[in-house]
């Protein structure tokens, strides 16, 4: 098997666990204080990993490159935090599936990589089955289209994805122009940098938050570096839409947690069809 894929796999484990840790932990902590700590408590783990990669020469262009991308990644965690802060972690996550669609587009477009035909199938599959996770109870074809619509963590996931379509491909641009640590350590910092004042702005009690529940929260920036590590690792070696692909086997992963870990049950039958049609999508636009 492809070594990128592999990698791959390897973030979809730790992503799955990942949802359903921020969805327990985002019910009791401020969102804005989740985000900040998702990528200021990565950047420890990255520092130890930059001493076994070593740091790489730097041109102008990454530079230029960083800080717009940090921006972005400062703001998608905001609006992700917010995301499992207003609904279920089973409904949340198998939106993601949605993401390979759009990076077919957004890779074709920055990096011109195209993949195979199935991708038209697997887009099939992924509309079947964001359609199916609100099926149930439906009086009329639309129906469920509306009733997933009106989940305020769906529109924020969506709005995530198109700014991850994009950037999903600048992390492969800025991995070359540096390497699978160097790039992640200088966007986890700026954007931690860009999300203090924000946090401190937002969060009146932040400090009591961060000094009480620093433990599950350095976690959860542990886990997420971690996992970009292997996903910027991944991505260096194979197509970036391959990589979003399979990363989105976490989708499945988390619908079952869900129900055992959140006791989130309502409706677990057409959540489990739903996310796994997406995957099987996500799967078909991969191969």
């Amino acid at each position: 098997m492809d070594p990128g894929i592999m990698l791959a796999l390897g973030v979809a484990l730790i992503k799955g666990y990942q949802a359903i840790y921020q969805r327990r932990n985002a019910l009791g902590t401020d969102e804005f204080i989740t985000a900040w700590s998702s990528r200021a408590f990565g950047v420890p783990v990255l520092l130890a990993a930059i001493l076994f990669y070593g740091v790489p020469d730097l041109g102008l262009q990454f530079f230029l490159m960083i800080v717009p991308q940090s921006l972005a990644i400062a703001a998608a965690s905001i609006l992700i935090a917010k995301a499992y802060k207003e609904s279920d972690a089973s409904i949340v996550t198998p939106m993601y599936a949605i993401s390979p669609m759009l990076v077919l587009v957004t890779s074709f477009l920055i990096l011109g990589e195209i993949p195979s035909v199935s991708g038209g199938i697997g887009v099939l599959c992924i509309a079947l089955g964001a359609y199916a996770l609100k099926i149930k109870g439906a009086k009329s074809v639309l129906e469920p289209v509306r009733k997933l619509w009106q989940e305020r963590g769906v529109q924020l996931i969506l709005v995530v994805l198109l700014i991850y379509s994009i950037t999903a491909n600048t992390d492969k641009i800025g991995v070359g122009l540096s390497s699978p640590v160097m790039w992640p350590l200088a966007v986890y910092s700026l954007s931690s940098i860009f999300l203090m004042p924000v946090m401190m702005r937002k969060s009146d009690d932040w400090k009591k938050q961060v000094k009480t529940e620093w433990r599950p929260l350095a976690l959860l920036g542990v886990l997420g570096a971690v996992a970009i590590i292997l996903q910027m690792t991944a991505i260096n070696t194979t197509l970036v839409s391959y990589v979003i692909s399979i990363k989105r086997l976490s989708i499945p992963l988390t619908v079952v947690f869900s129900y055992f870990m959140l006791d989130e049950k309502e409706s677990f039958r057409e959540r489990i069809i739903g996310s796994g049609l997406m995957v099987l999508g996500a799967i078909l636009i991969s191969i």
